[in-house]
């Protein structure tokens, strides 16, 4: 006891110090849990990146709604849709590094050039297209064309998961007369092979999330705010 009263000044600047250093550790991992809103098989996708996603999401929804209030489920319901999209877009372009897709720079910009909001009678406008990224997609050219790289990445993907999949003339004759519909059996094959292309996409899908080891934050994050 006579050590403790001797050394209490001692004591309680150690506690004083690691209450201190406690208050920093945590306030430094807050700040890393909001930064990142979602892992995706170790693959961190920041929350500021979401939130510019929700963001032109909702601006959408009021220029297809301008009557109309954004009520909190709706809000909801969006950033629900965003992060599943960001999801699957990540799990599906980490296939495509798996895969080895590889997408040139022309490719690049062909794709820009044929997009109509960057287009003036038909052709490509580039005093447009900076305009656009400006002032709609509020993004910067090199991220705007990293992102289209990783669209035609994850469509060449697609479509070479897709072109496994095949229906043969007894199938299409079989389900043709199971679903008796008086479509013509020529374009009935069509769309049976689309709708078993979008089945075997989904299902390939699943099977990434079921794969997937996915830590979502963004409950913690929203409660915390």
């Amino acid at each position: 006891m006579n050590f403790v009263r001797k050394n209490v000044r001692t004591f309680l600047w150690g506690i004083a110090i690691a209450f201190i250093l406690g208050i920093f550790l945590w306030n430094f991992s807050t700040r890393r849990l909001i930064d990142c809103v979602v892992q995706v098989n170790g693959t961190k996708i920041s929350y500021s990146s979401f939130l510019q996603t929700v963001n032109m999401r909702i601006r959408n929804w009021y220029d297809e709604n301008p009557e109309a209030e954004l009520t909190d489920d709706r809000e909801k319901e969006i950033k629900s849709e965003v992060l599943n999209s960001i999801i699957q877009e990540e799990l599906v372009h980490q296939e495509a590094k798996k895969y080895e897709i590889y997408v040139s720079e022309s490719e690049v910009i062909n794709m820009i050039h044929s997009l109509p909001q960057f287009q003036r009678e038909g052709k490509f406008e580039p005093q447009l297209y900076f305009y656009v990224l400006r002032n709609y997609f509020r993004t910067e050219p090199a991220t705007y064309e990293a992102q289209i790289k990783r669209a035609i990445m994850h469509q060449k993907l697609r479509n070479l998961i897709l072109s496994s999949v095949k229906v043969t003339d007894q199938e299409v004759k079989d389900e043709y007369e199971r679903r008796k519909i008086k479509e013509k059996l020529e374009d009935f094959s069509k769309n049976f092979l689309q709708e078993k292309k979008i089945l075997f996409y989904r299902q390939w899908l699943f099977g990434l999330y079921q794969k997937a080891k996915i830590v979502n934050n963004l409950d913690k994050i929203e409660k915390g705010s």
